[in-house]
């Protein structure tokens, strides 16, 4: 502003300044940015590509671990006033409520997990879940294997019905790529497609053992509800799919392409699952 005065009135740098009320130095200041400014400036600019990158996903913790990545250091403080002058603020994450787990299935499995540290490295348990997704068209649902020890999205299954197939589909899509799954643990809630014959079938064709929660305990499968969670959170943002087609082309994008391979996962040191996977074959 001070340039454009003087480039307007022809007058000095004393008397602009004086009748802005202003010191000199502001003058030399906005004329020659510090050394400070000049890497604000530079950091700014990785930063922002970071947050858009990652479609407004990332907050402090994850961009600042990026940053880490990449051997730029950047004090936390100093991140956090960078992204509010520049007006970077990444979805916010609601309070996770988990719900009731206590479904219908017959003669319910134990619970192998209670009591039990989680898994360290990848191919120990996996957990599965269901969840409905919002579409125009209809309803459609969403069933996940994950694996627990690097939280990896290994199966996945979108249908518009809520029958035993789905979870069917989900399972035998993760024993495709992990074929040798004797003596995994598979745990999950009370729900009737989890006690189902034709799941329990291909269970015992793996050699997996099964395992469900507790009755009515929600907190016994929490970490592929958290999952749900933030798939919605940070994929749907409030809105809704087309139809089945759409949601299965975001869905593989999100899950293969950003969820697994991309999205740094705090319960992992703050890699992906894919890093935490092969990391974890290396040191075998």
């Amino acid at each position: 502003m001070i340039l454009q005065l003087q480039r307007q009135t022809g007058g000095s740098v004393r008397k602009i300044c004086d009748v802005l009320e202003l010191p000199r130095s502001s003058f030399y200041h906005a004329a020659n940015p510090t050394p400070r400014q000049e890497e604000d400036a530079y950091l700014g600019e990785l930063i922002e590509e970071i947050f858009k990158r990652n479609r407004c996903r990332y907050g402090c913790r994850r961009i600042h671990q990026e940053l880490c990545d990449h051997g730029i250091v950047c004090a936390p403080s100093r991140l956090r006033r960078i992204l509010k002058t520049r007006g970077l603020k990444a979805i916010q994450p609601k309070n996770y409520l988990p719900k009731t787990s206590d479904g219908r299935a017959d003669r319910p499995s134990a619970n192998l997990l209670a009591q039990q540290p989680l898994p360290q490295k990848p191919g120990q348990a996996w957990v599965g879940d269901i969840t409905f997704i919002p579409a125009a068209a209809s309803w459609l649902y969403l069933a996940v294997v994950m694996d627990l020890g690097s939280r990896r999205i290994v199966g996945w299954s979108l249908a518009t019905h809520m029958r035993a197939e789905l979870v069917v589909h989900a399972l035998e899509q993760a024993l495709q790529t992990h074929p040798k799954a004797s003596g995994v643990v598979f745990h999950s809630d009370r729900g009737s497609q989890y006690g189902s014959t034709a799941f329990r079938s291909v269970l015992t064709r793996a050699g997996m053992c099964q395992s469900m929660s507790g009755r009515a305990n929600p907190y016994d499968n929490a970490w592929t509800e958290s999952f749900m969670g933030t798939l919605k959170r940070e994929m749907l943002q409030g809105g809704r799919f087309e139809d089945l087609t759409d949601a299965r082309l975001e869905l593989f994008e999100y899950i293969e392409g950003y969820y697994n391979n991309q999205r740094k996962h705090s319960a992992i040191g703050y890699l992906t699952p894919n890093q935490f996977e092969t990391q974890s074959r290396n040191l075998n």
